[in-house]
């Protein structure tokens, strides 16, 4: 069985438990990271010299960075959908990943870090709004990032559309962002592990 190191409420560890339910997998959850168990063990650092969750270890395998989990799982308990064995849709899905984790989330965690500190924040609120534009945008030619069928792209970025929802900007009227919100809700993965335990 796989075993998962994370916490419920980590967004990156979130992402790896709503793949496991969409995979039907079982596994057995050793609760890790900030609140919960520790990171700085020797064990754990030779897991993840980081000391970061989620690490999913499978038998002799050993996996870290949650994107890197995310593609390891697909591959390892695929073929699935989620991401194509088609190498022209599998880029698809790979771009939007990793626009996802390096474009979409950076300025959104360090907005919201800012403003939960008692600062504003708002040197990077132009780039929040700019991705989330961008993404809007998008999502008016498909109903999912990487076309019409959800994938680990909308996985990745989930916490992220989540989160822009919780900022009083997210009024500004992105409606393709809004319905595919609704989308991602009407997933039991999603709901179960982003939209409850994610502030």
């Amino acid at each position: 069985m796989l075993t998962v190191y994370g916490r419920p409420n980590s967004s990156n560890s979130a992402k790896v438990f709503w793949l496991l339910d969409e995979l039907g997998l079982d596994y057995e959850l050793i609760p890790t990271g900030r609140g919960f168990g520790p990171t700085d063990t020797p064990e754990f650092r030779a897991m993840n010299p980081f000391g970061k969750v989620p690490v999913v270890r499978d038998g002799d395998t050993v996996v870290w960075e949650s994107n890197a989990v995310l593609r390891y799982l697909a591959v390892r308990h695929g073929p699935t959908s989620l991401w194509p064995s088609e190498e022209a849709e599998r880029s698809k899905v790979d771009r939007w990943m990793d626009w996802a984790s390096i474009s979409l989330t950076p300025p959104l965690t360090r907005l919201r870090k800012a403003r939960a500190a008692g600062r504003s924040g708002d040197g990077d609120l132009p780039m929040v709004l700019a991705t989330f534009t961008a993404m809007n945008e998008r999502l008016a030619h498909s109903d999912f990032l990487a076309g019409d069928r959800l994938s680990l792209a909308d996985i990745a970025a989930a916490p992220s559309v989540h989160r822009w929802f919780r900022l009083p900007e997210a009024g500004i009227g992105l409606a393709n962002l809004s319905a595919y919100a609704e989308r991602l809700a009407d997933r039991p993965g999603y709901r179960r592990h982003i939209l409850d335990p994610l502030s």
